[in-house]
């Protein structure tokens, strides 16, 4: 298990009364769970995130919990390959729609 802080406090964006935006990898098919959080915290379970969302986590996010290192490391590789492997796709097929309008 490894989990990340992101979000508007990593980012300093945060507002009096925002959330604190956690994300977790439990490394294992995550199934229905009952856990009490306070309200202010939101928790991403990054085994079932999309890349969109993962990808900044990954990029931006700070470590907080890190019990599976070698995990950890492969995930963060990985998952920022493909973020930023995408983003720059995405950014073409935006310029490409932009230039046609």
């Amino acid at each position: 298990m490894f989990a990340y802080l992101h979000g508007s406090r990593v980012a300093g964006t945060h507002r009096p009364g925002s959330d604190v935006d956690v994300a977790a990898w439990f490394g294992q098919p995550t199934r229905p769970w009952n856990v009490e959080l306070p309200a202010t915290v939101d928790l991403l379970v990054l085994d079932d995130a999309g890349l969109e969302l993962a990808g900044r986590v990954a990029q931006h996010g700070i470590l907080i919990l890190d019990d599976d290192p070698p995990a950890r490391v492969a995930w963060q590789a990985e998952t920022s390959k493909r973020y930023l492997d995408e983003a720059h796709r995405r950014r073409a097929l935006v310029e490409t729609v932009l230039h046609r309008g």
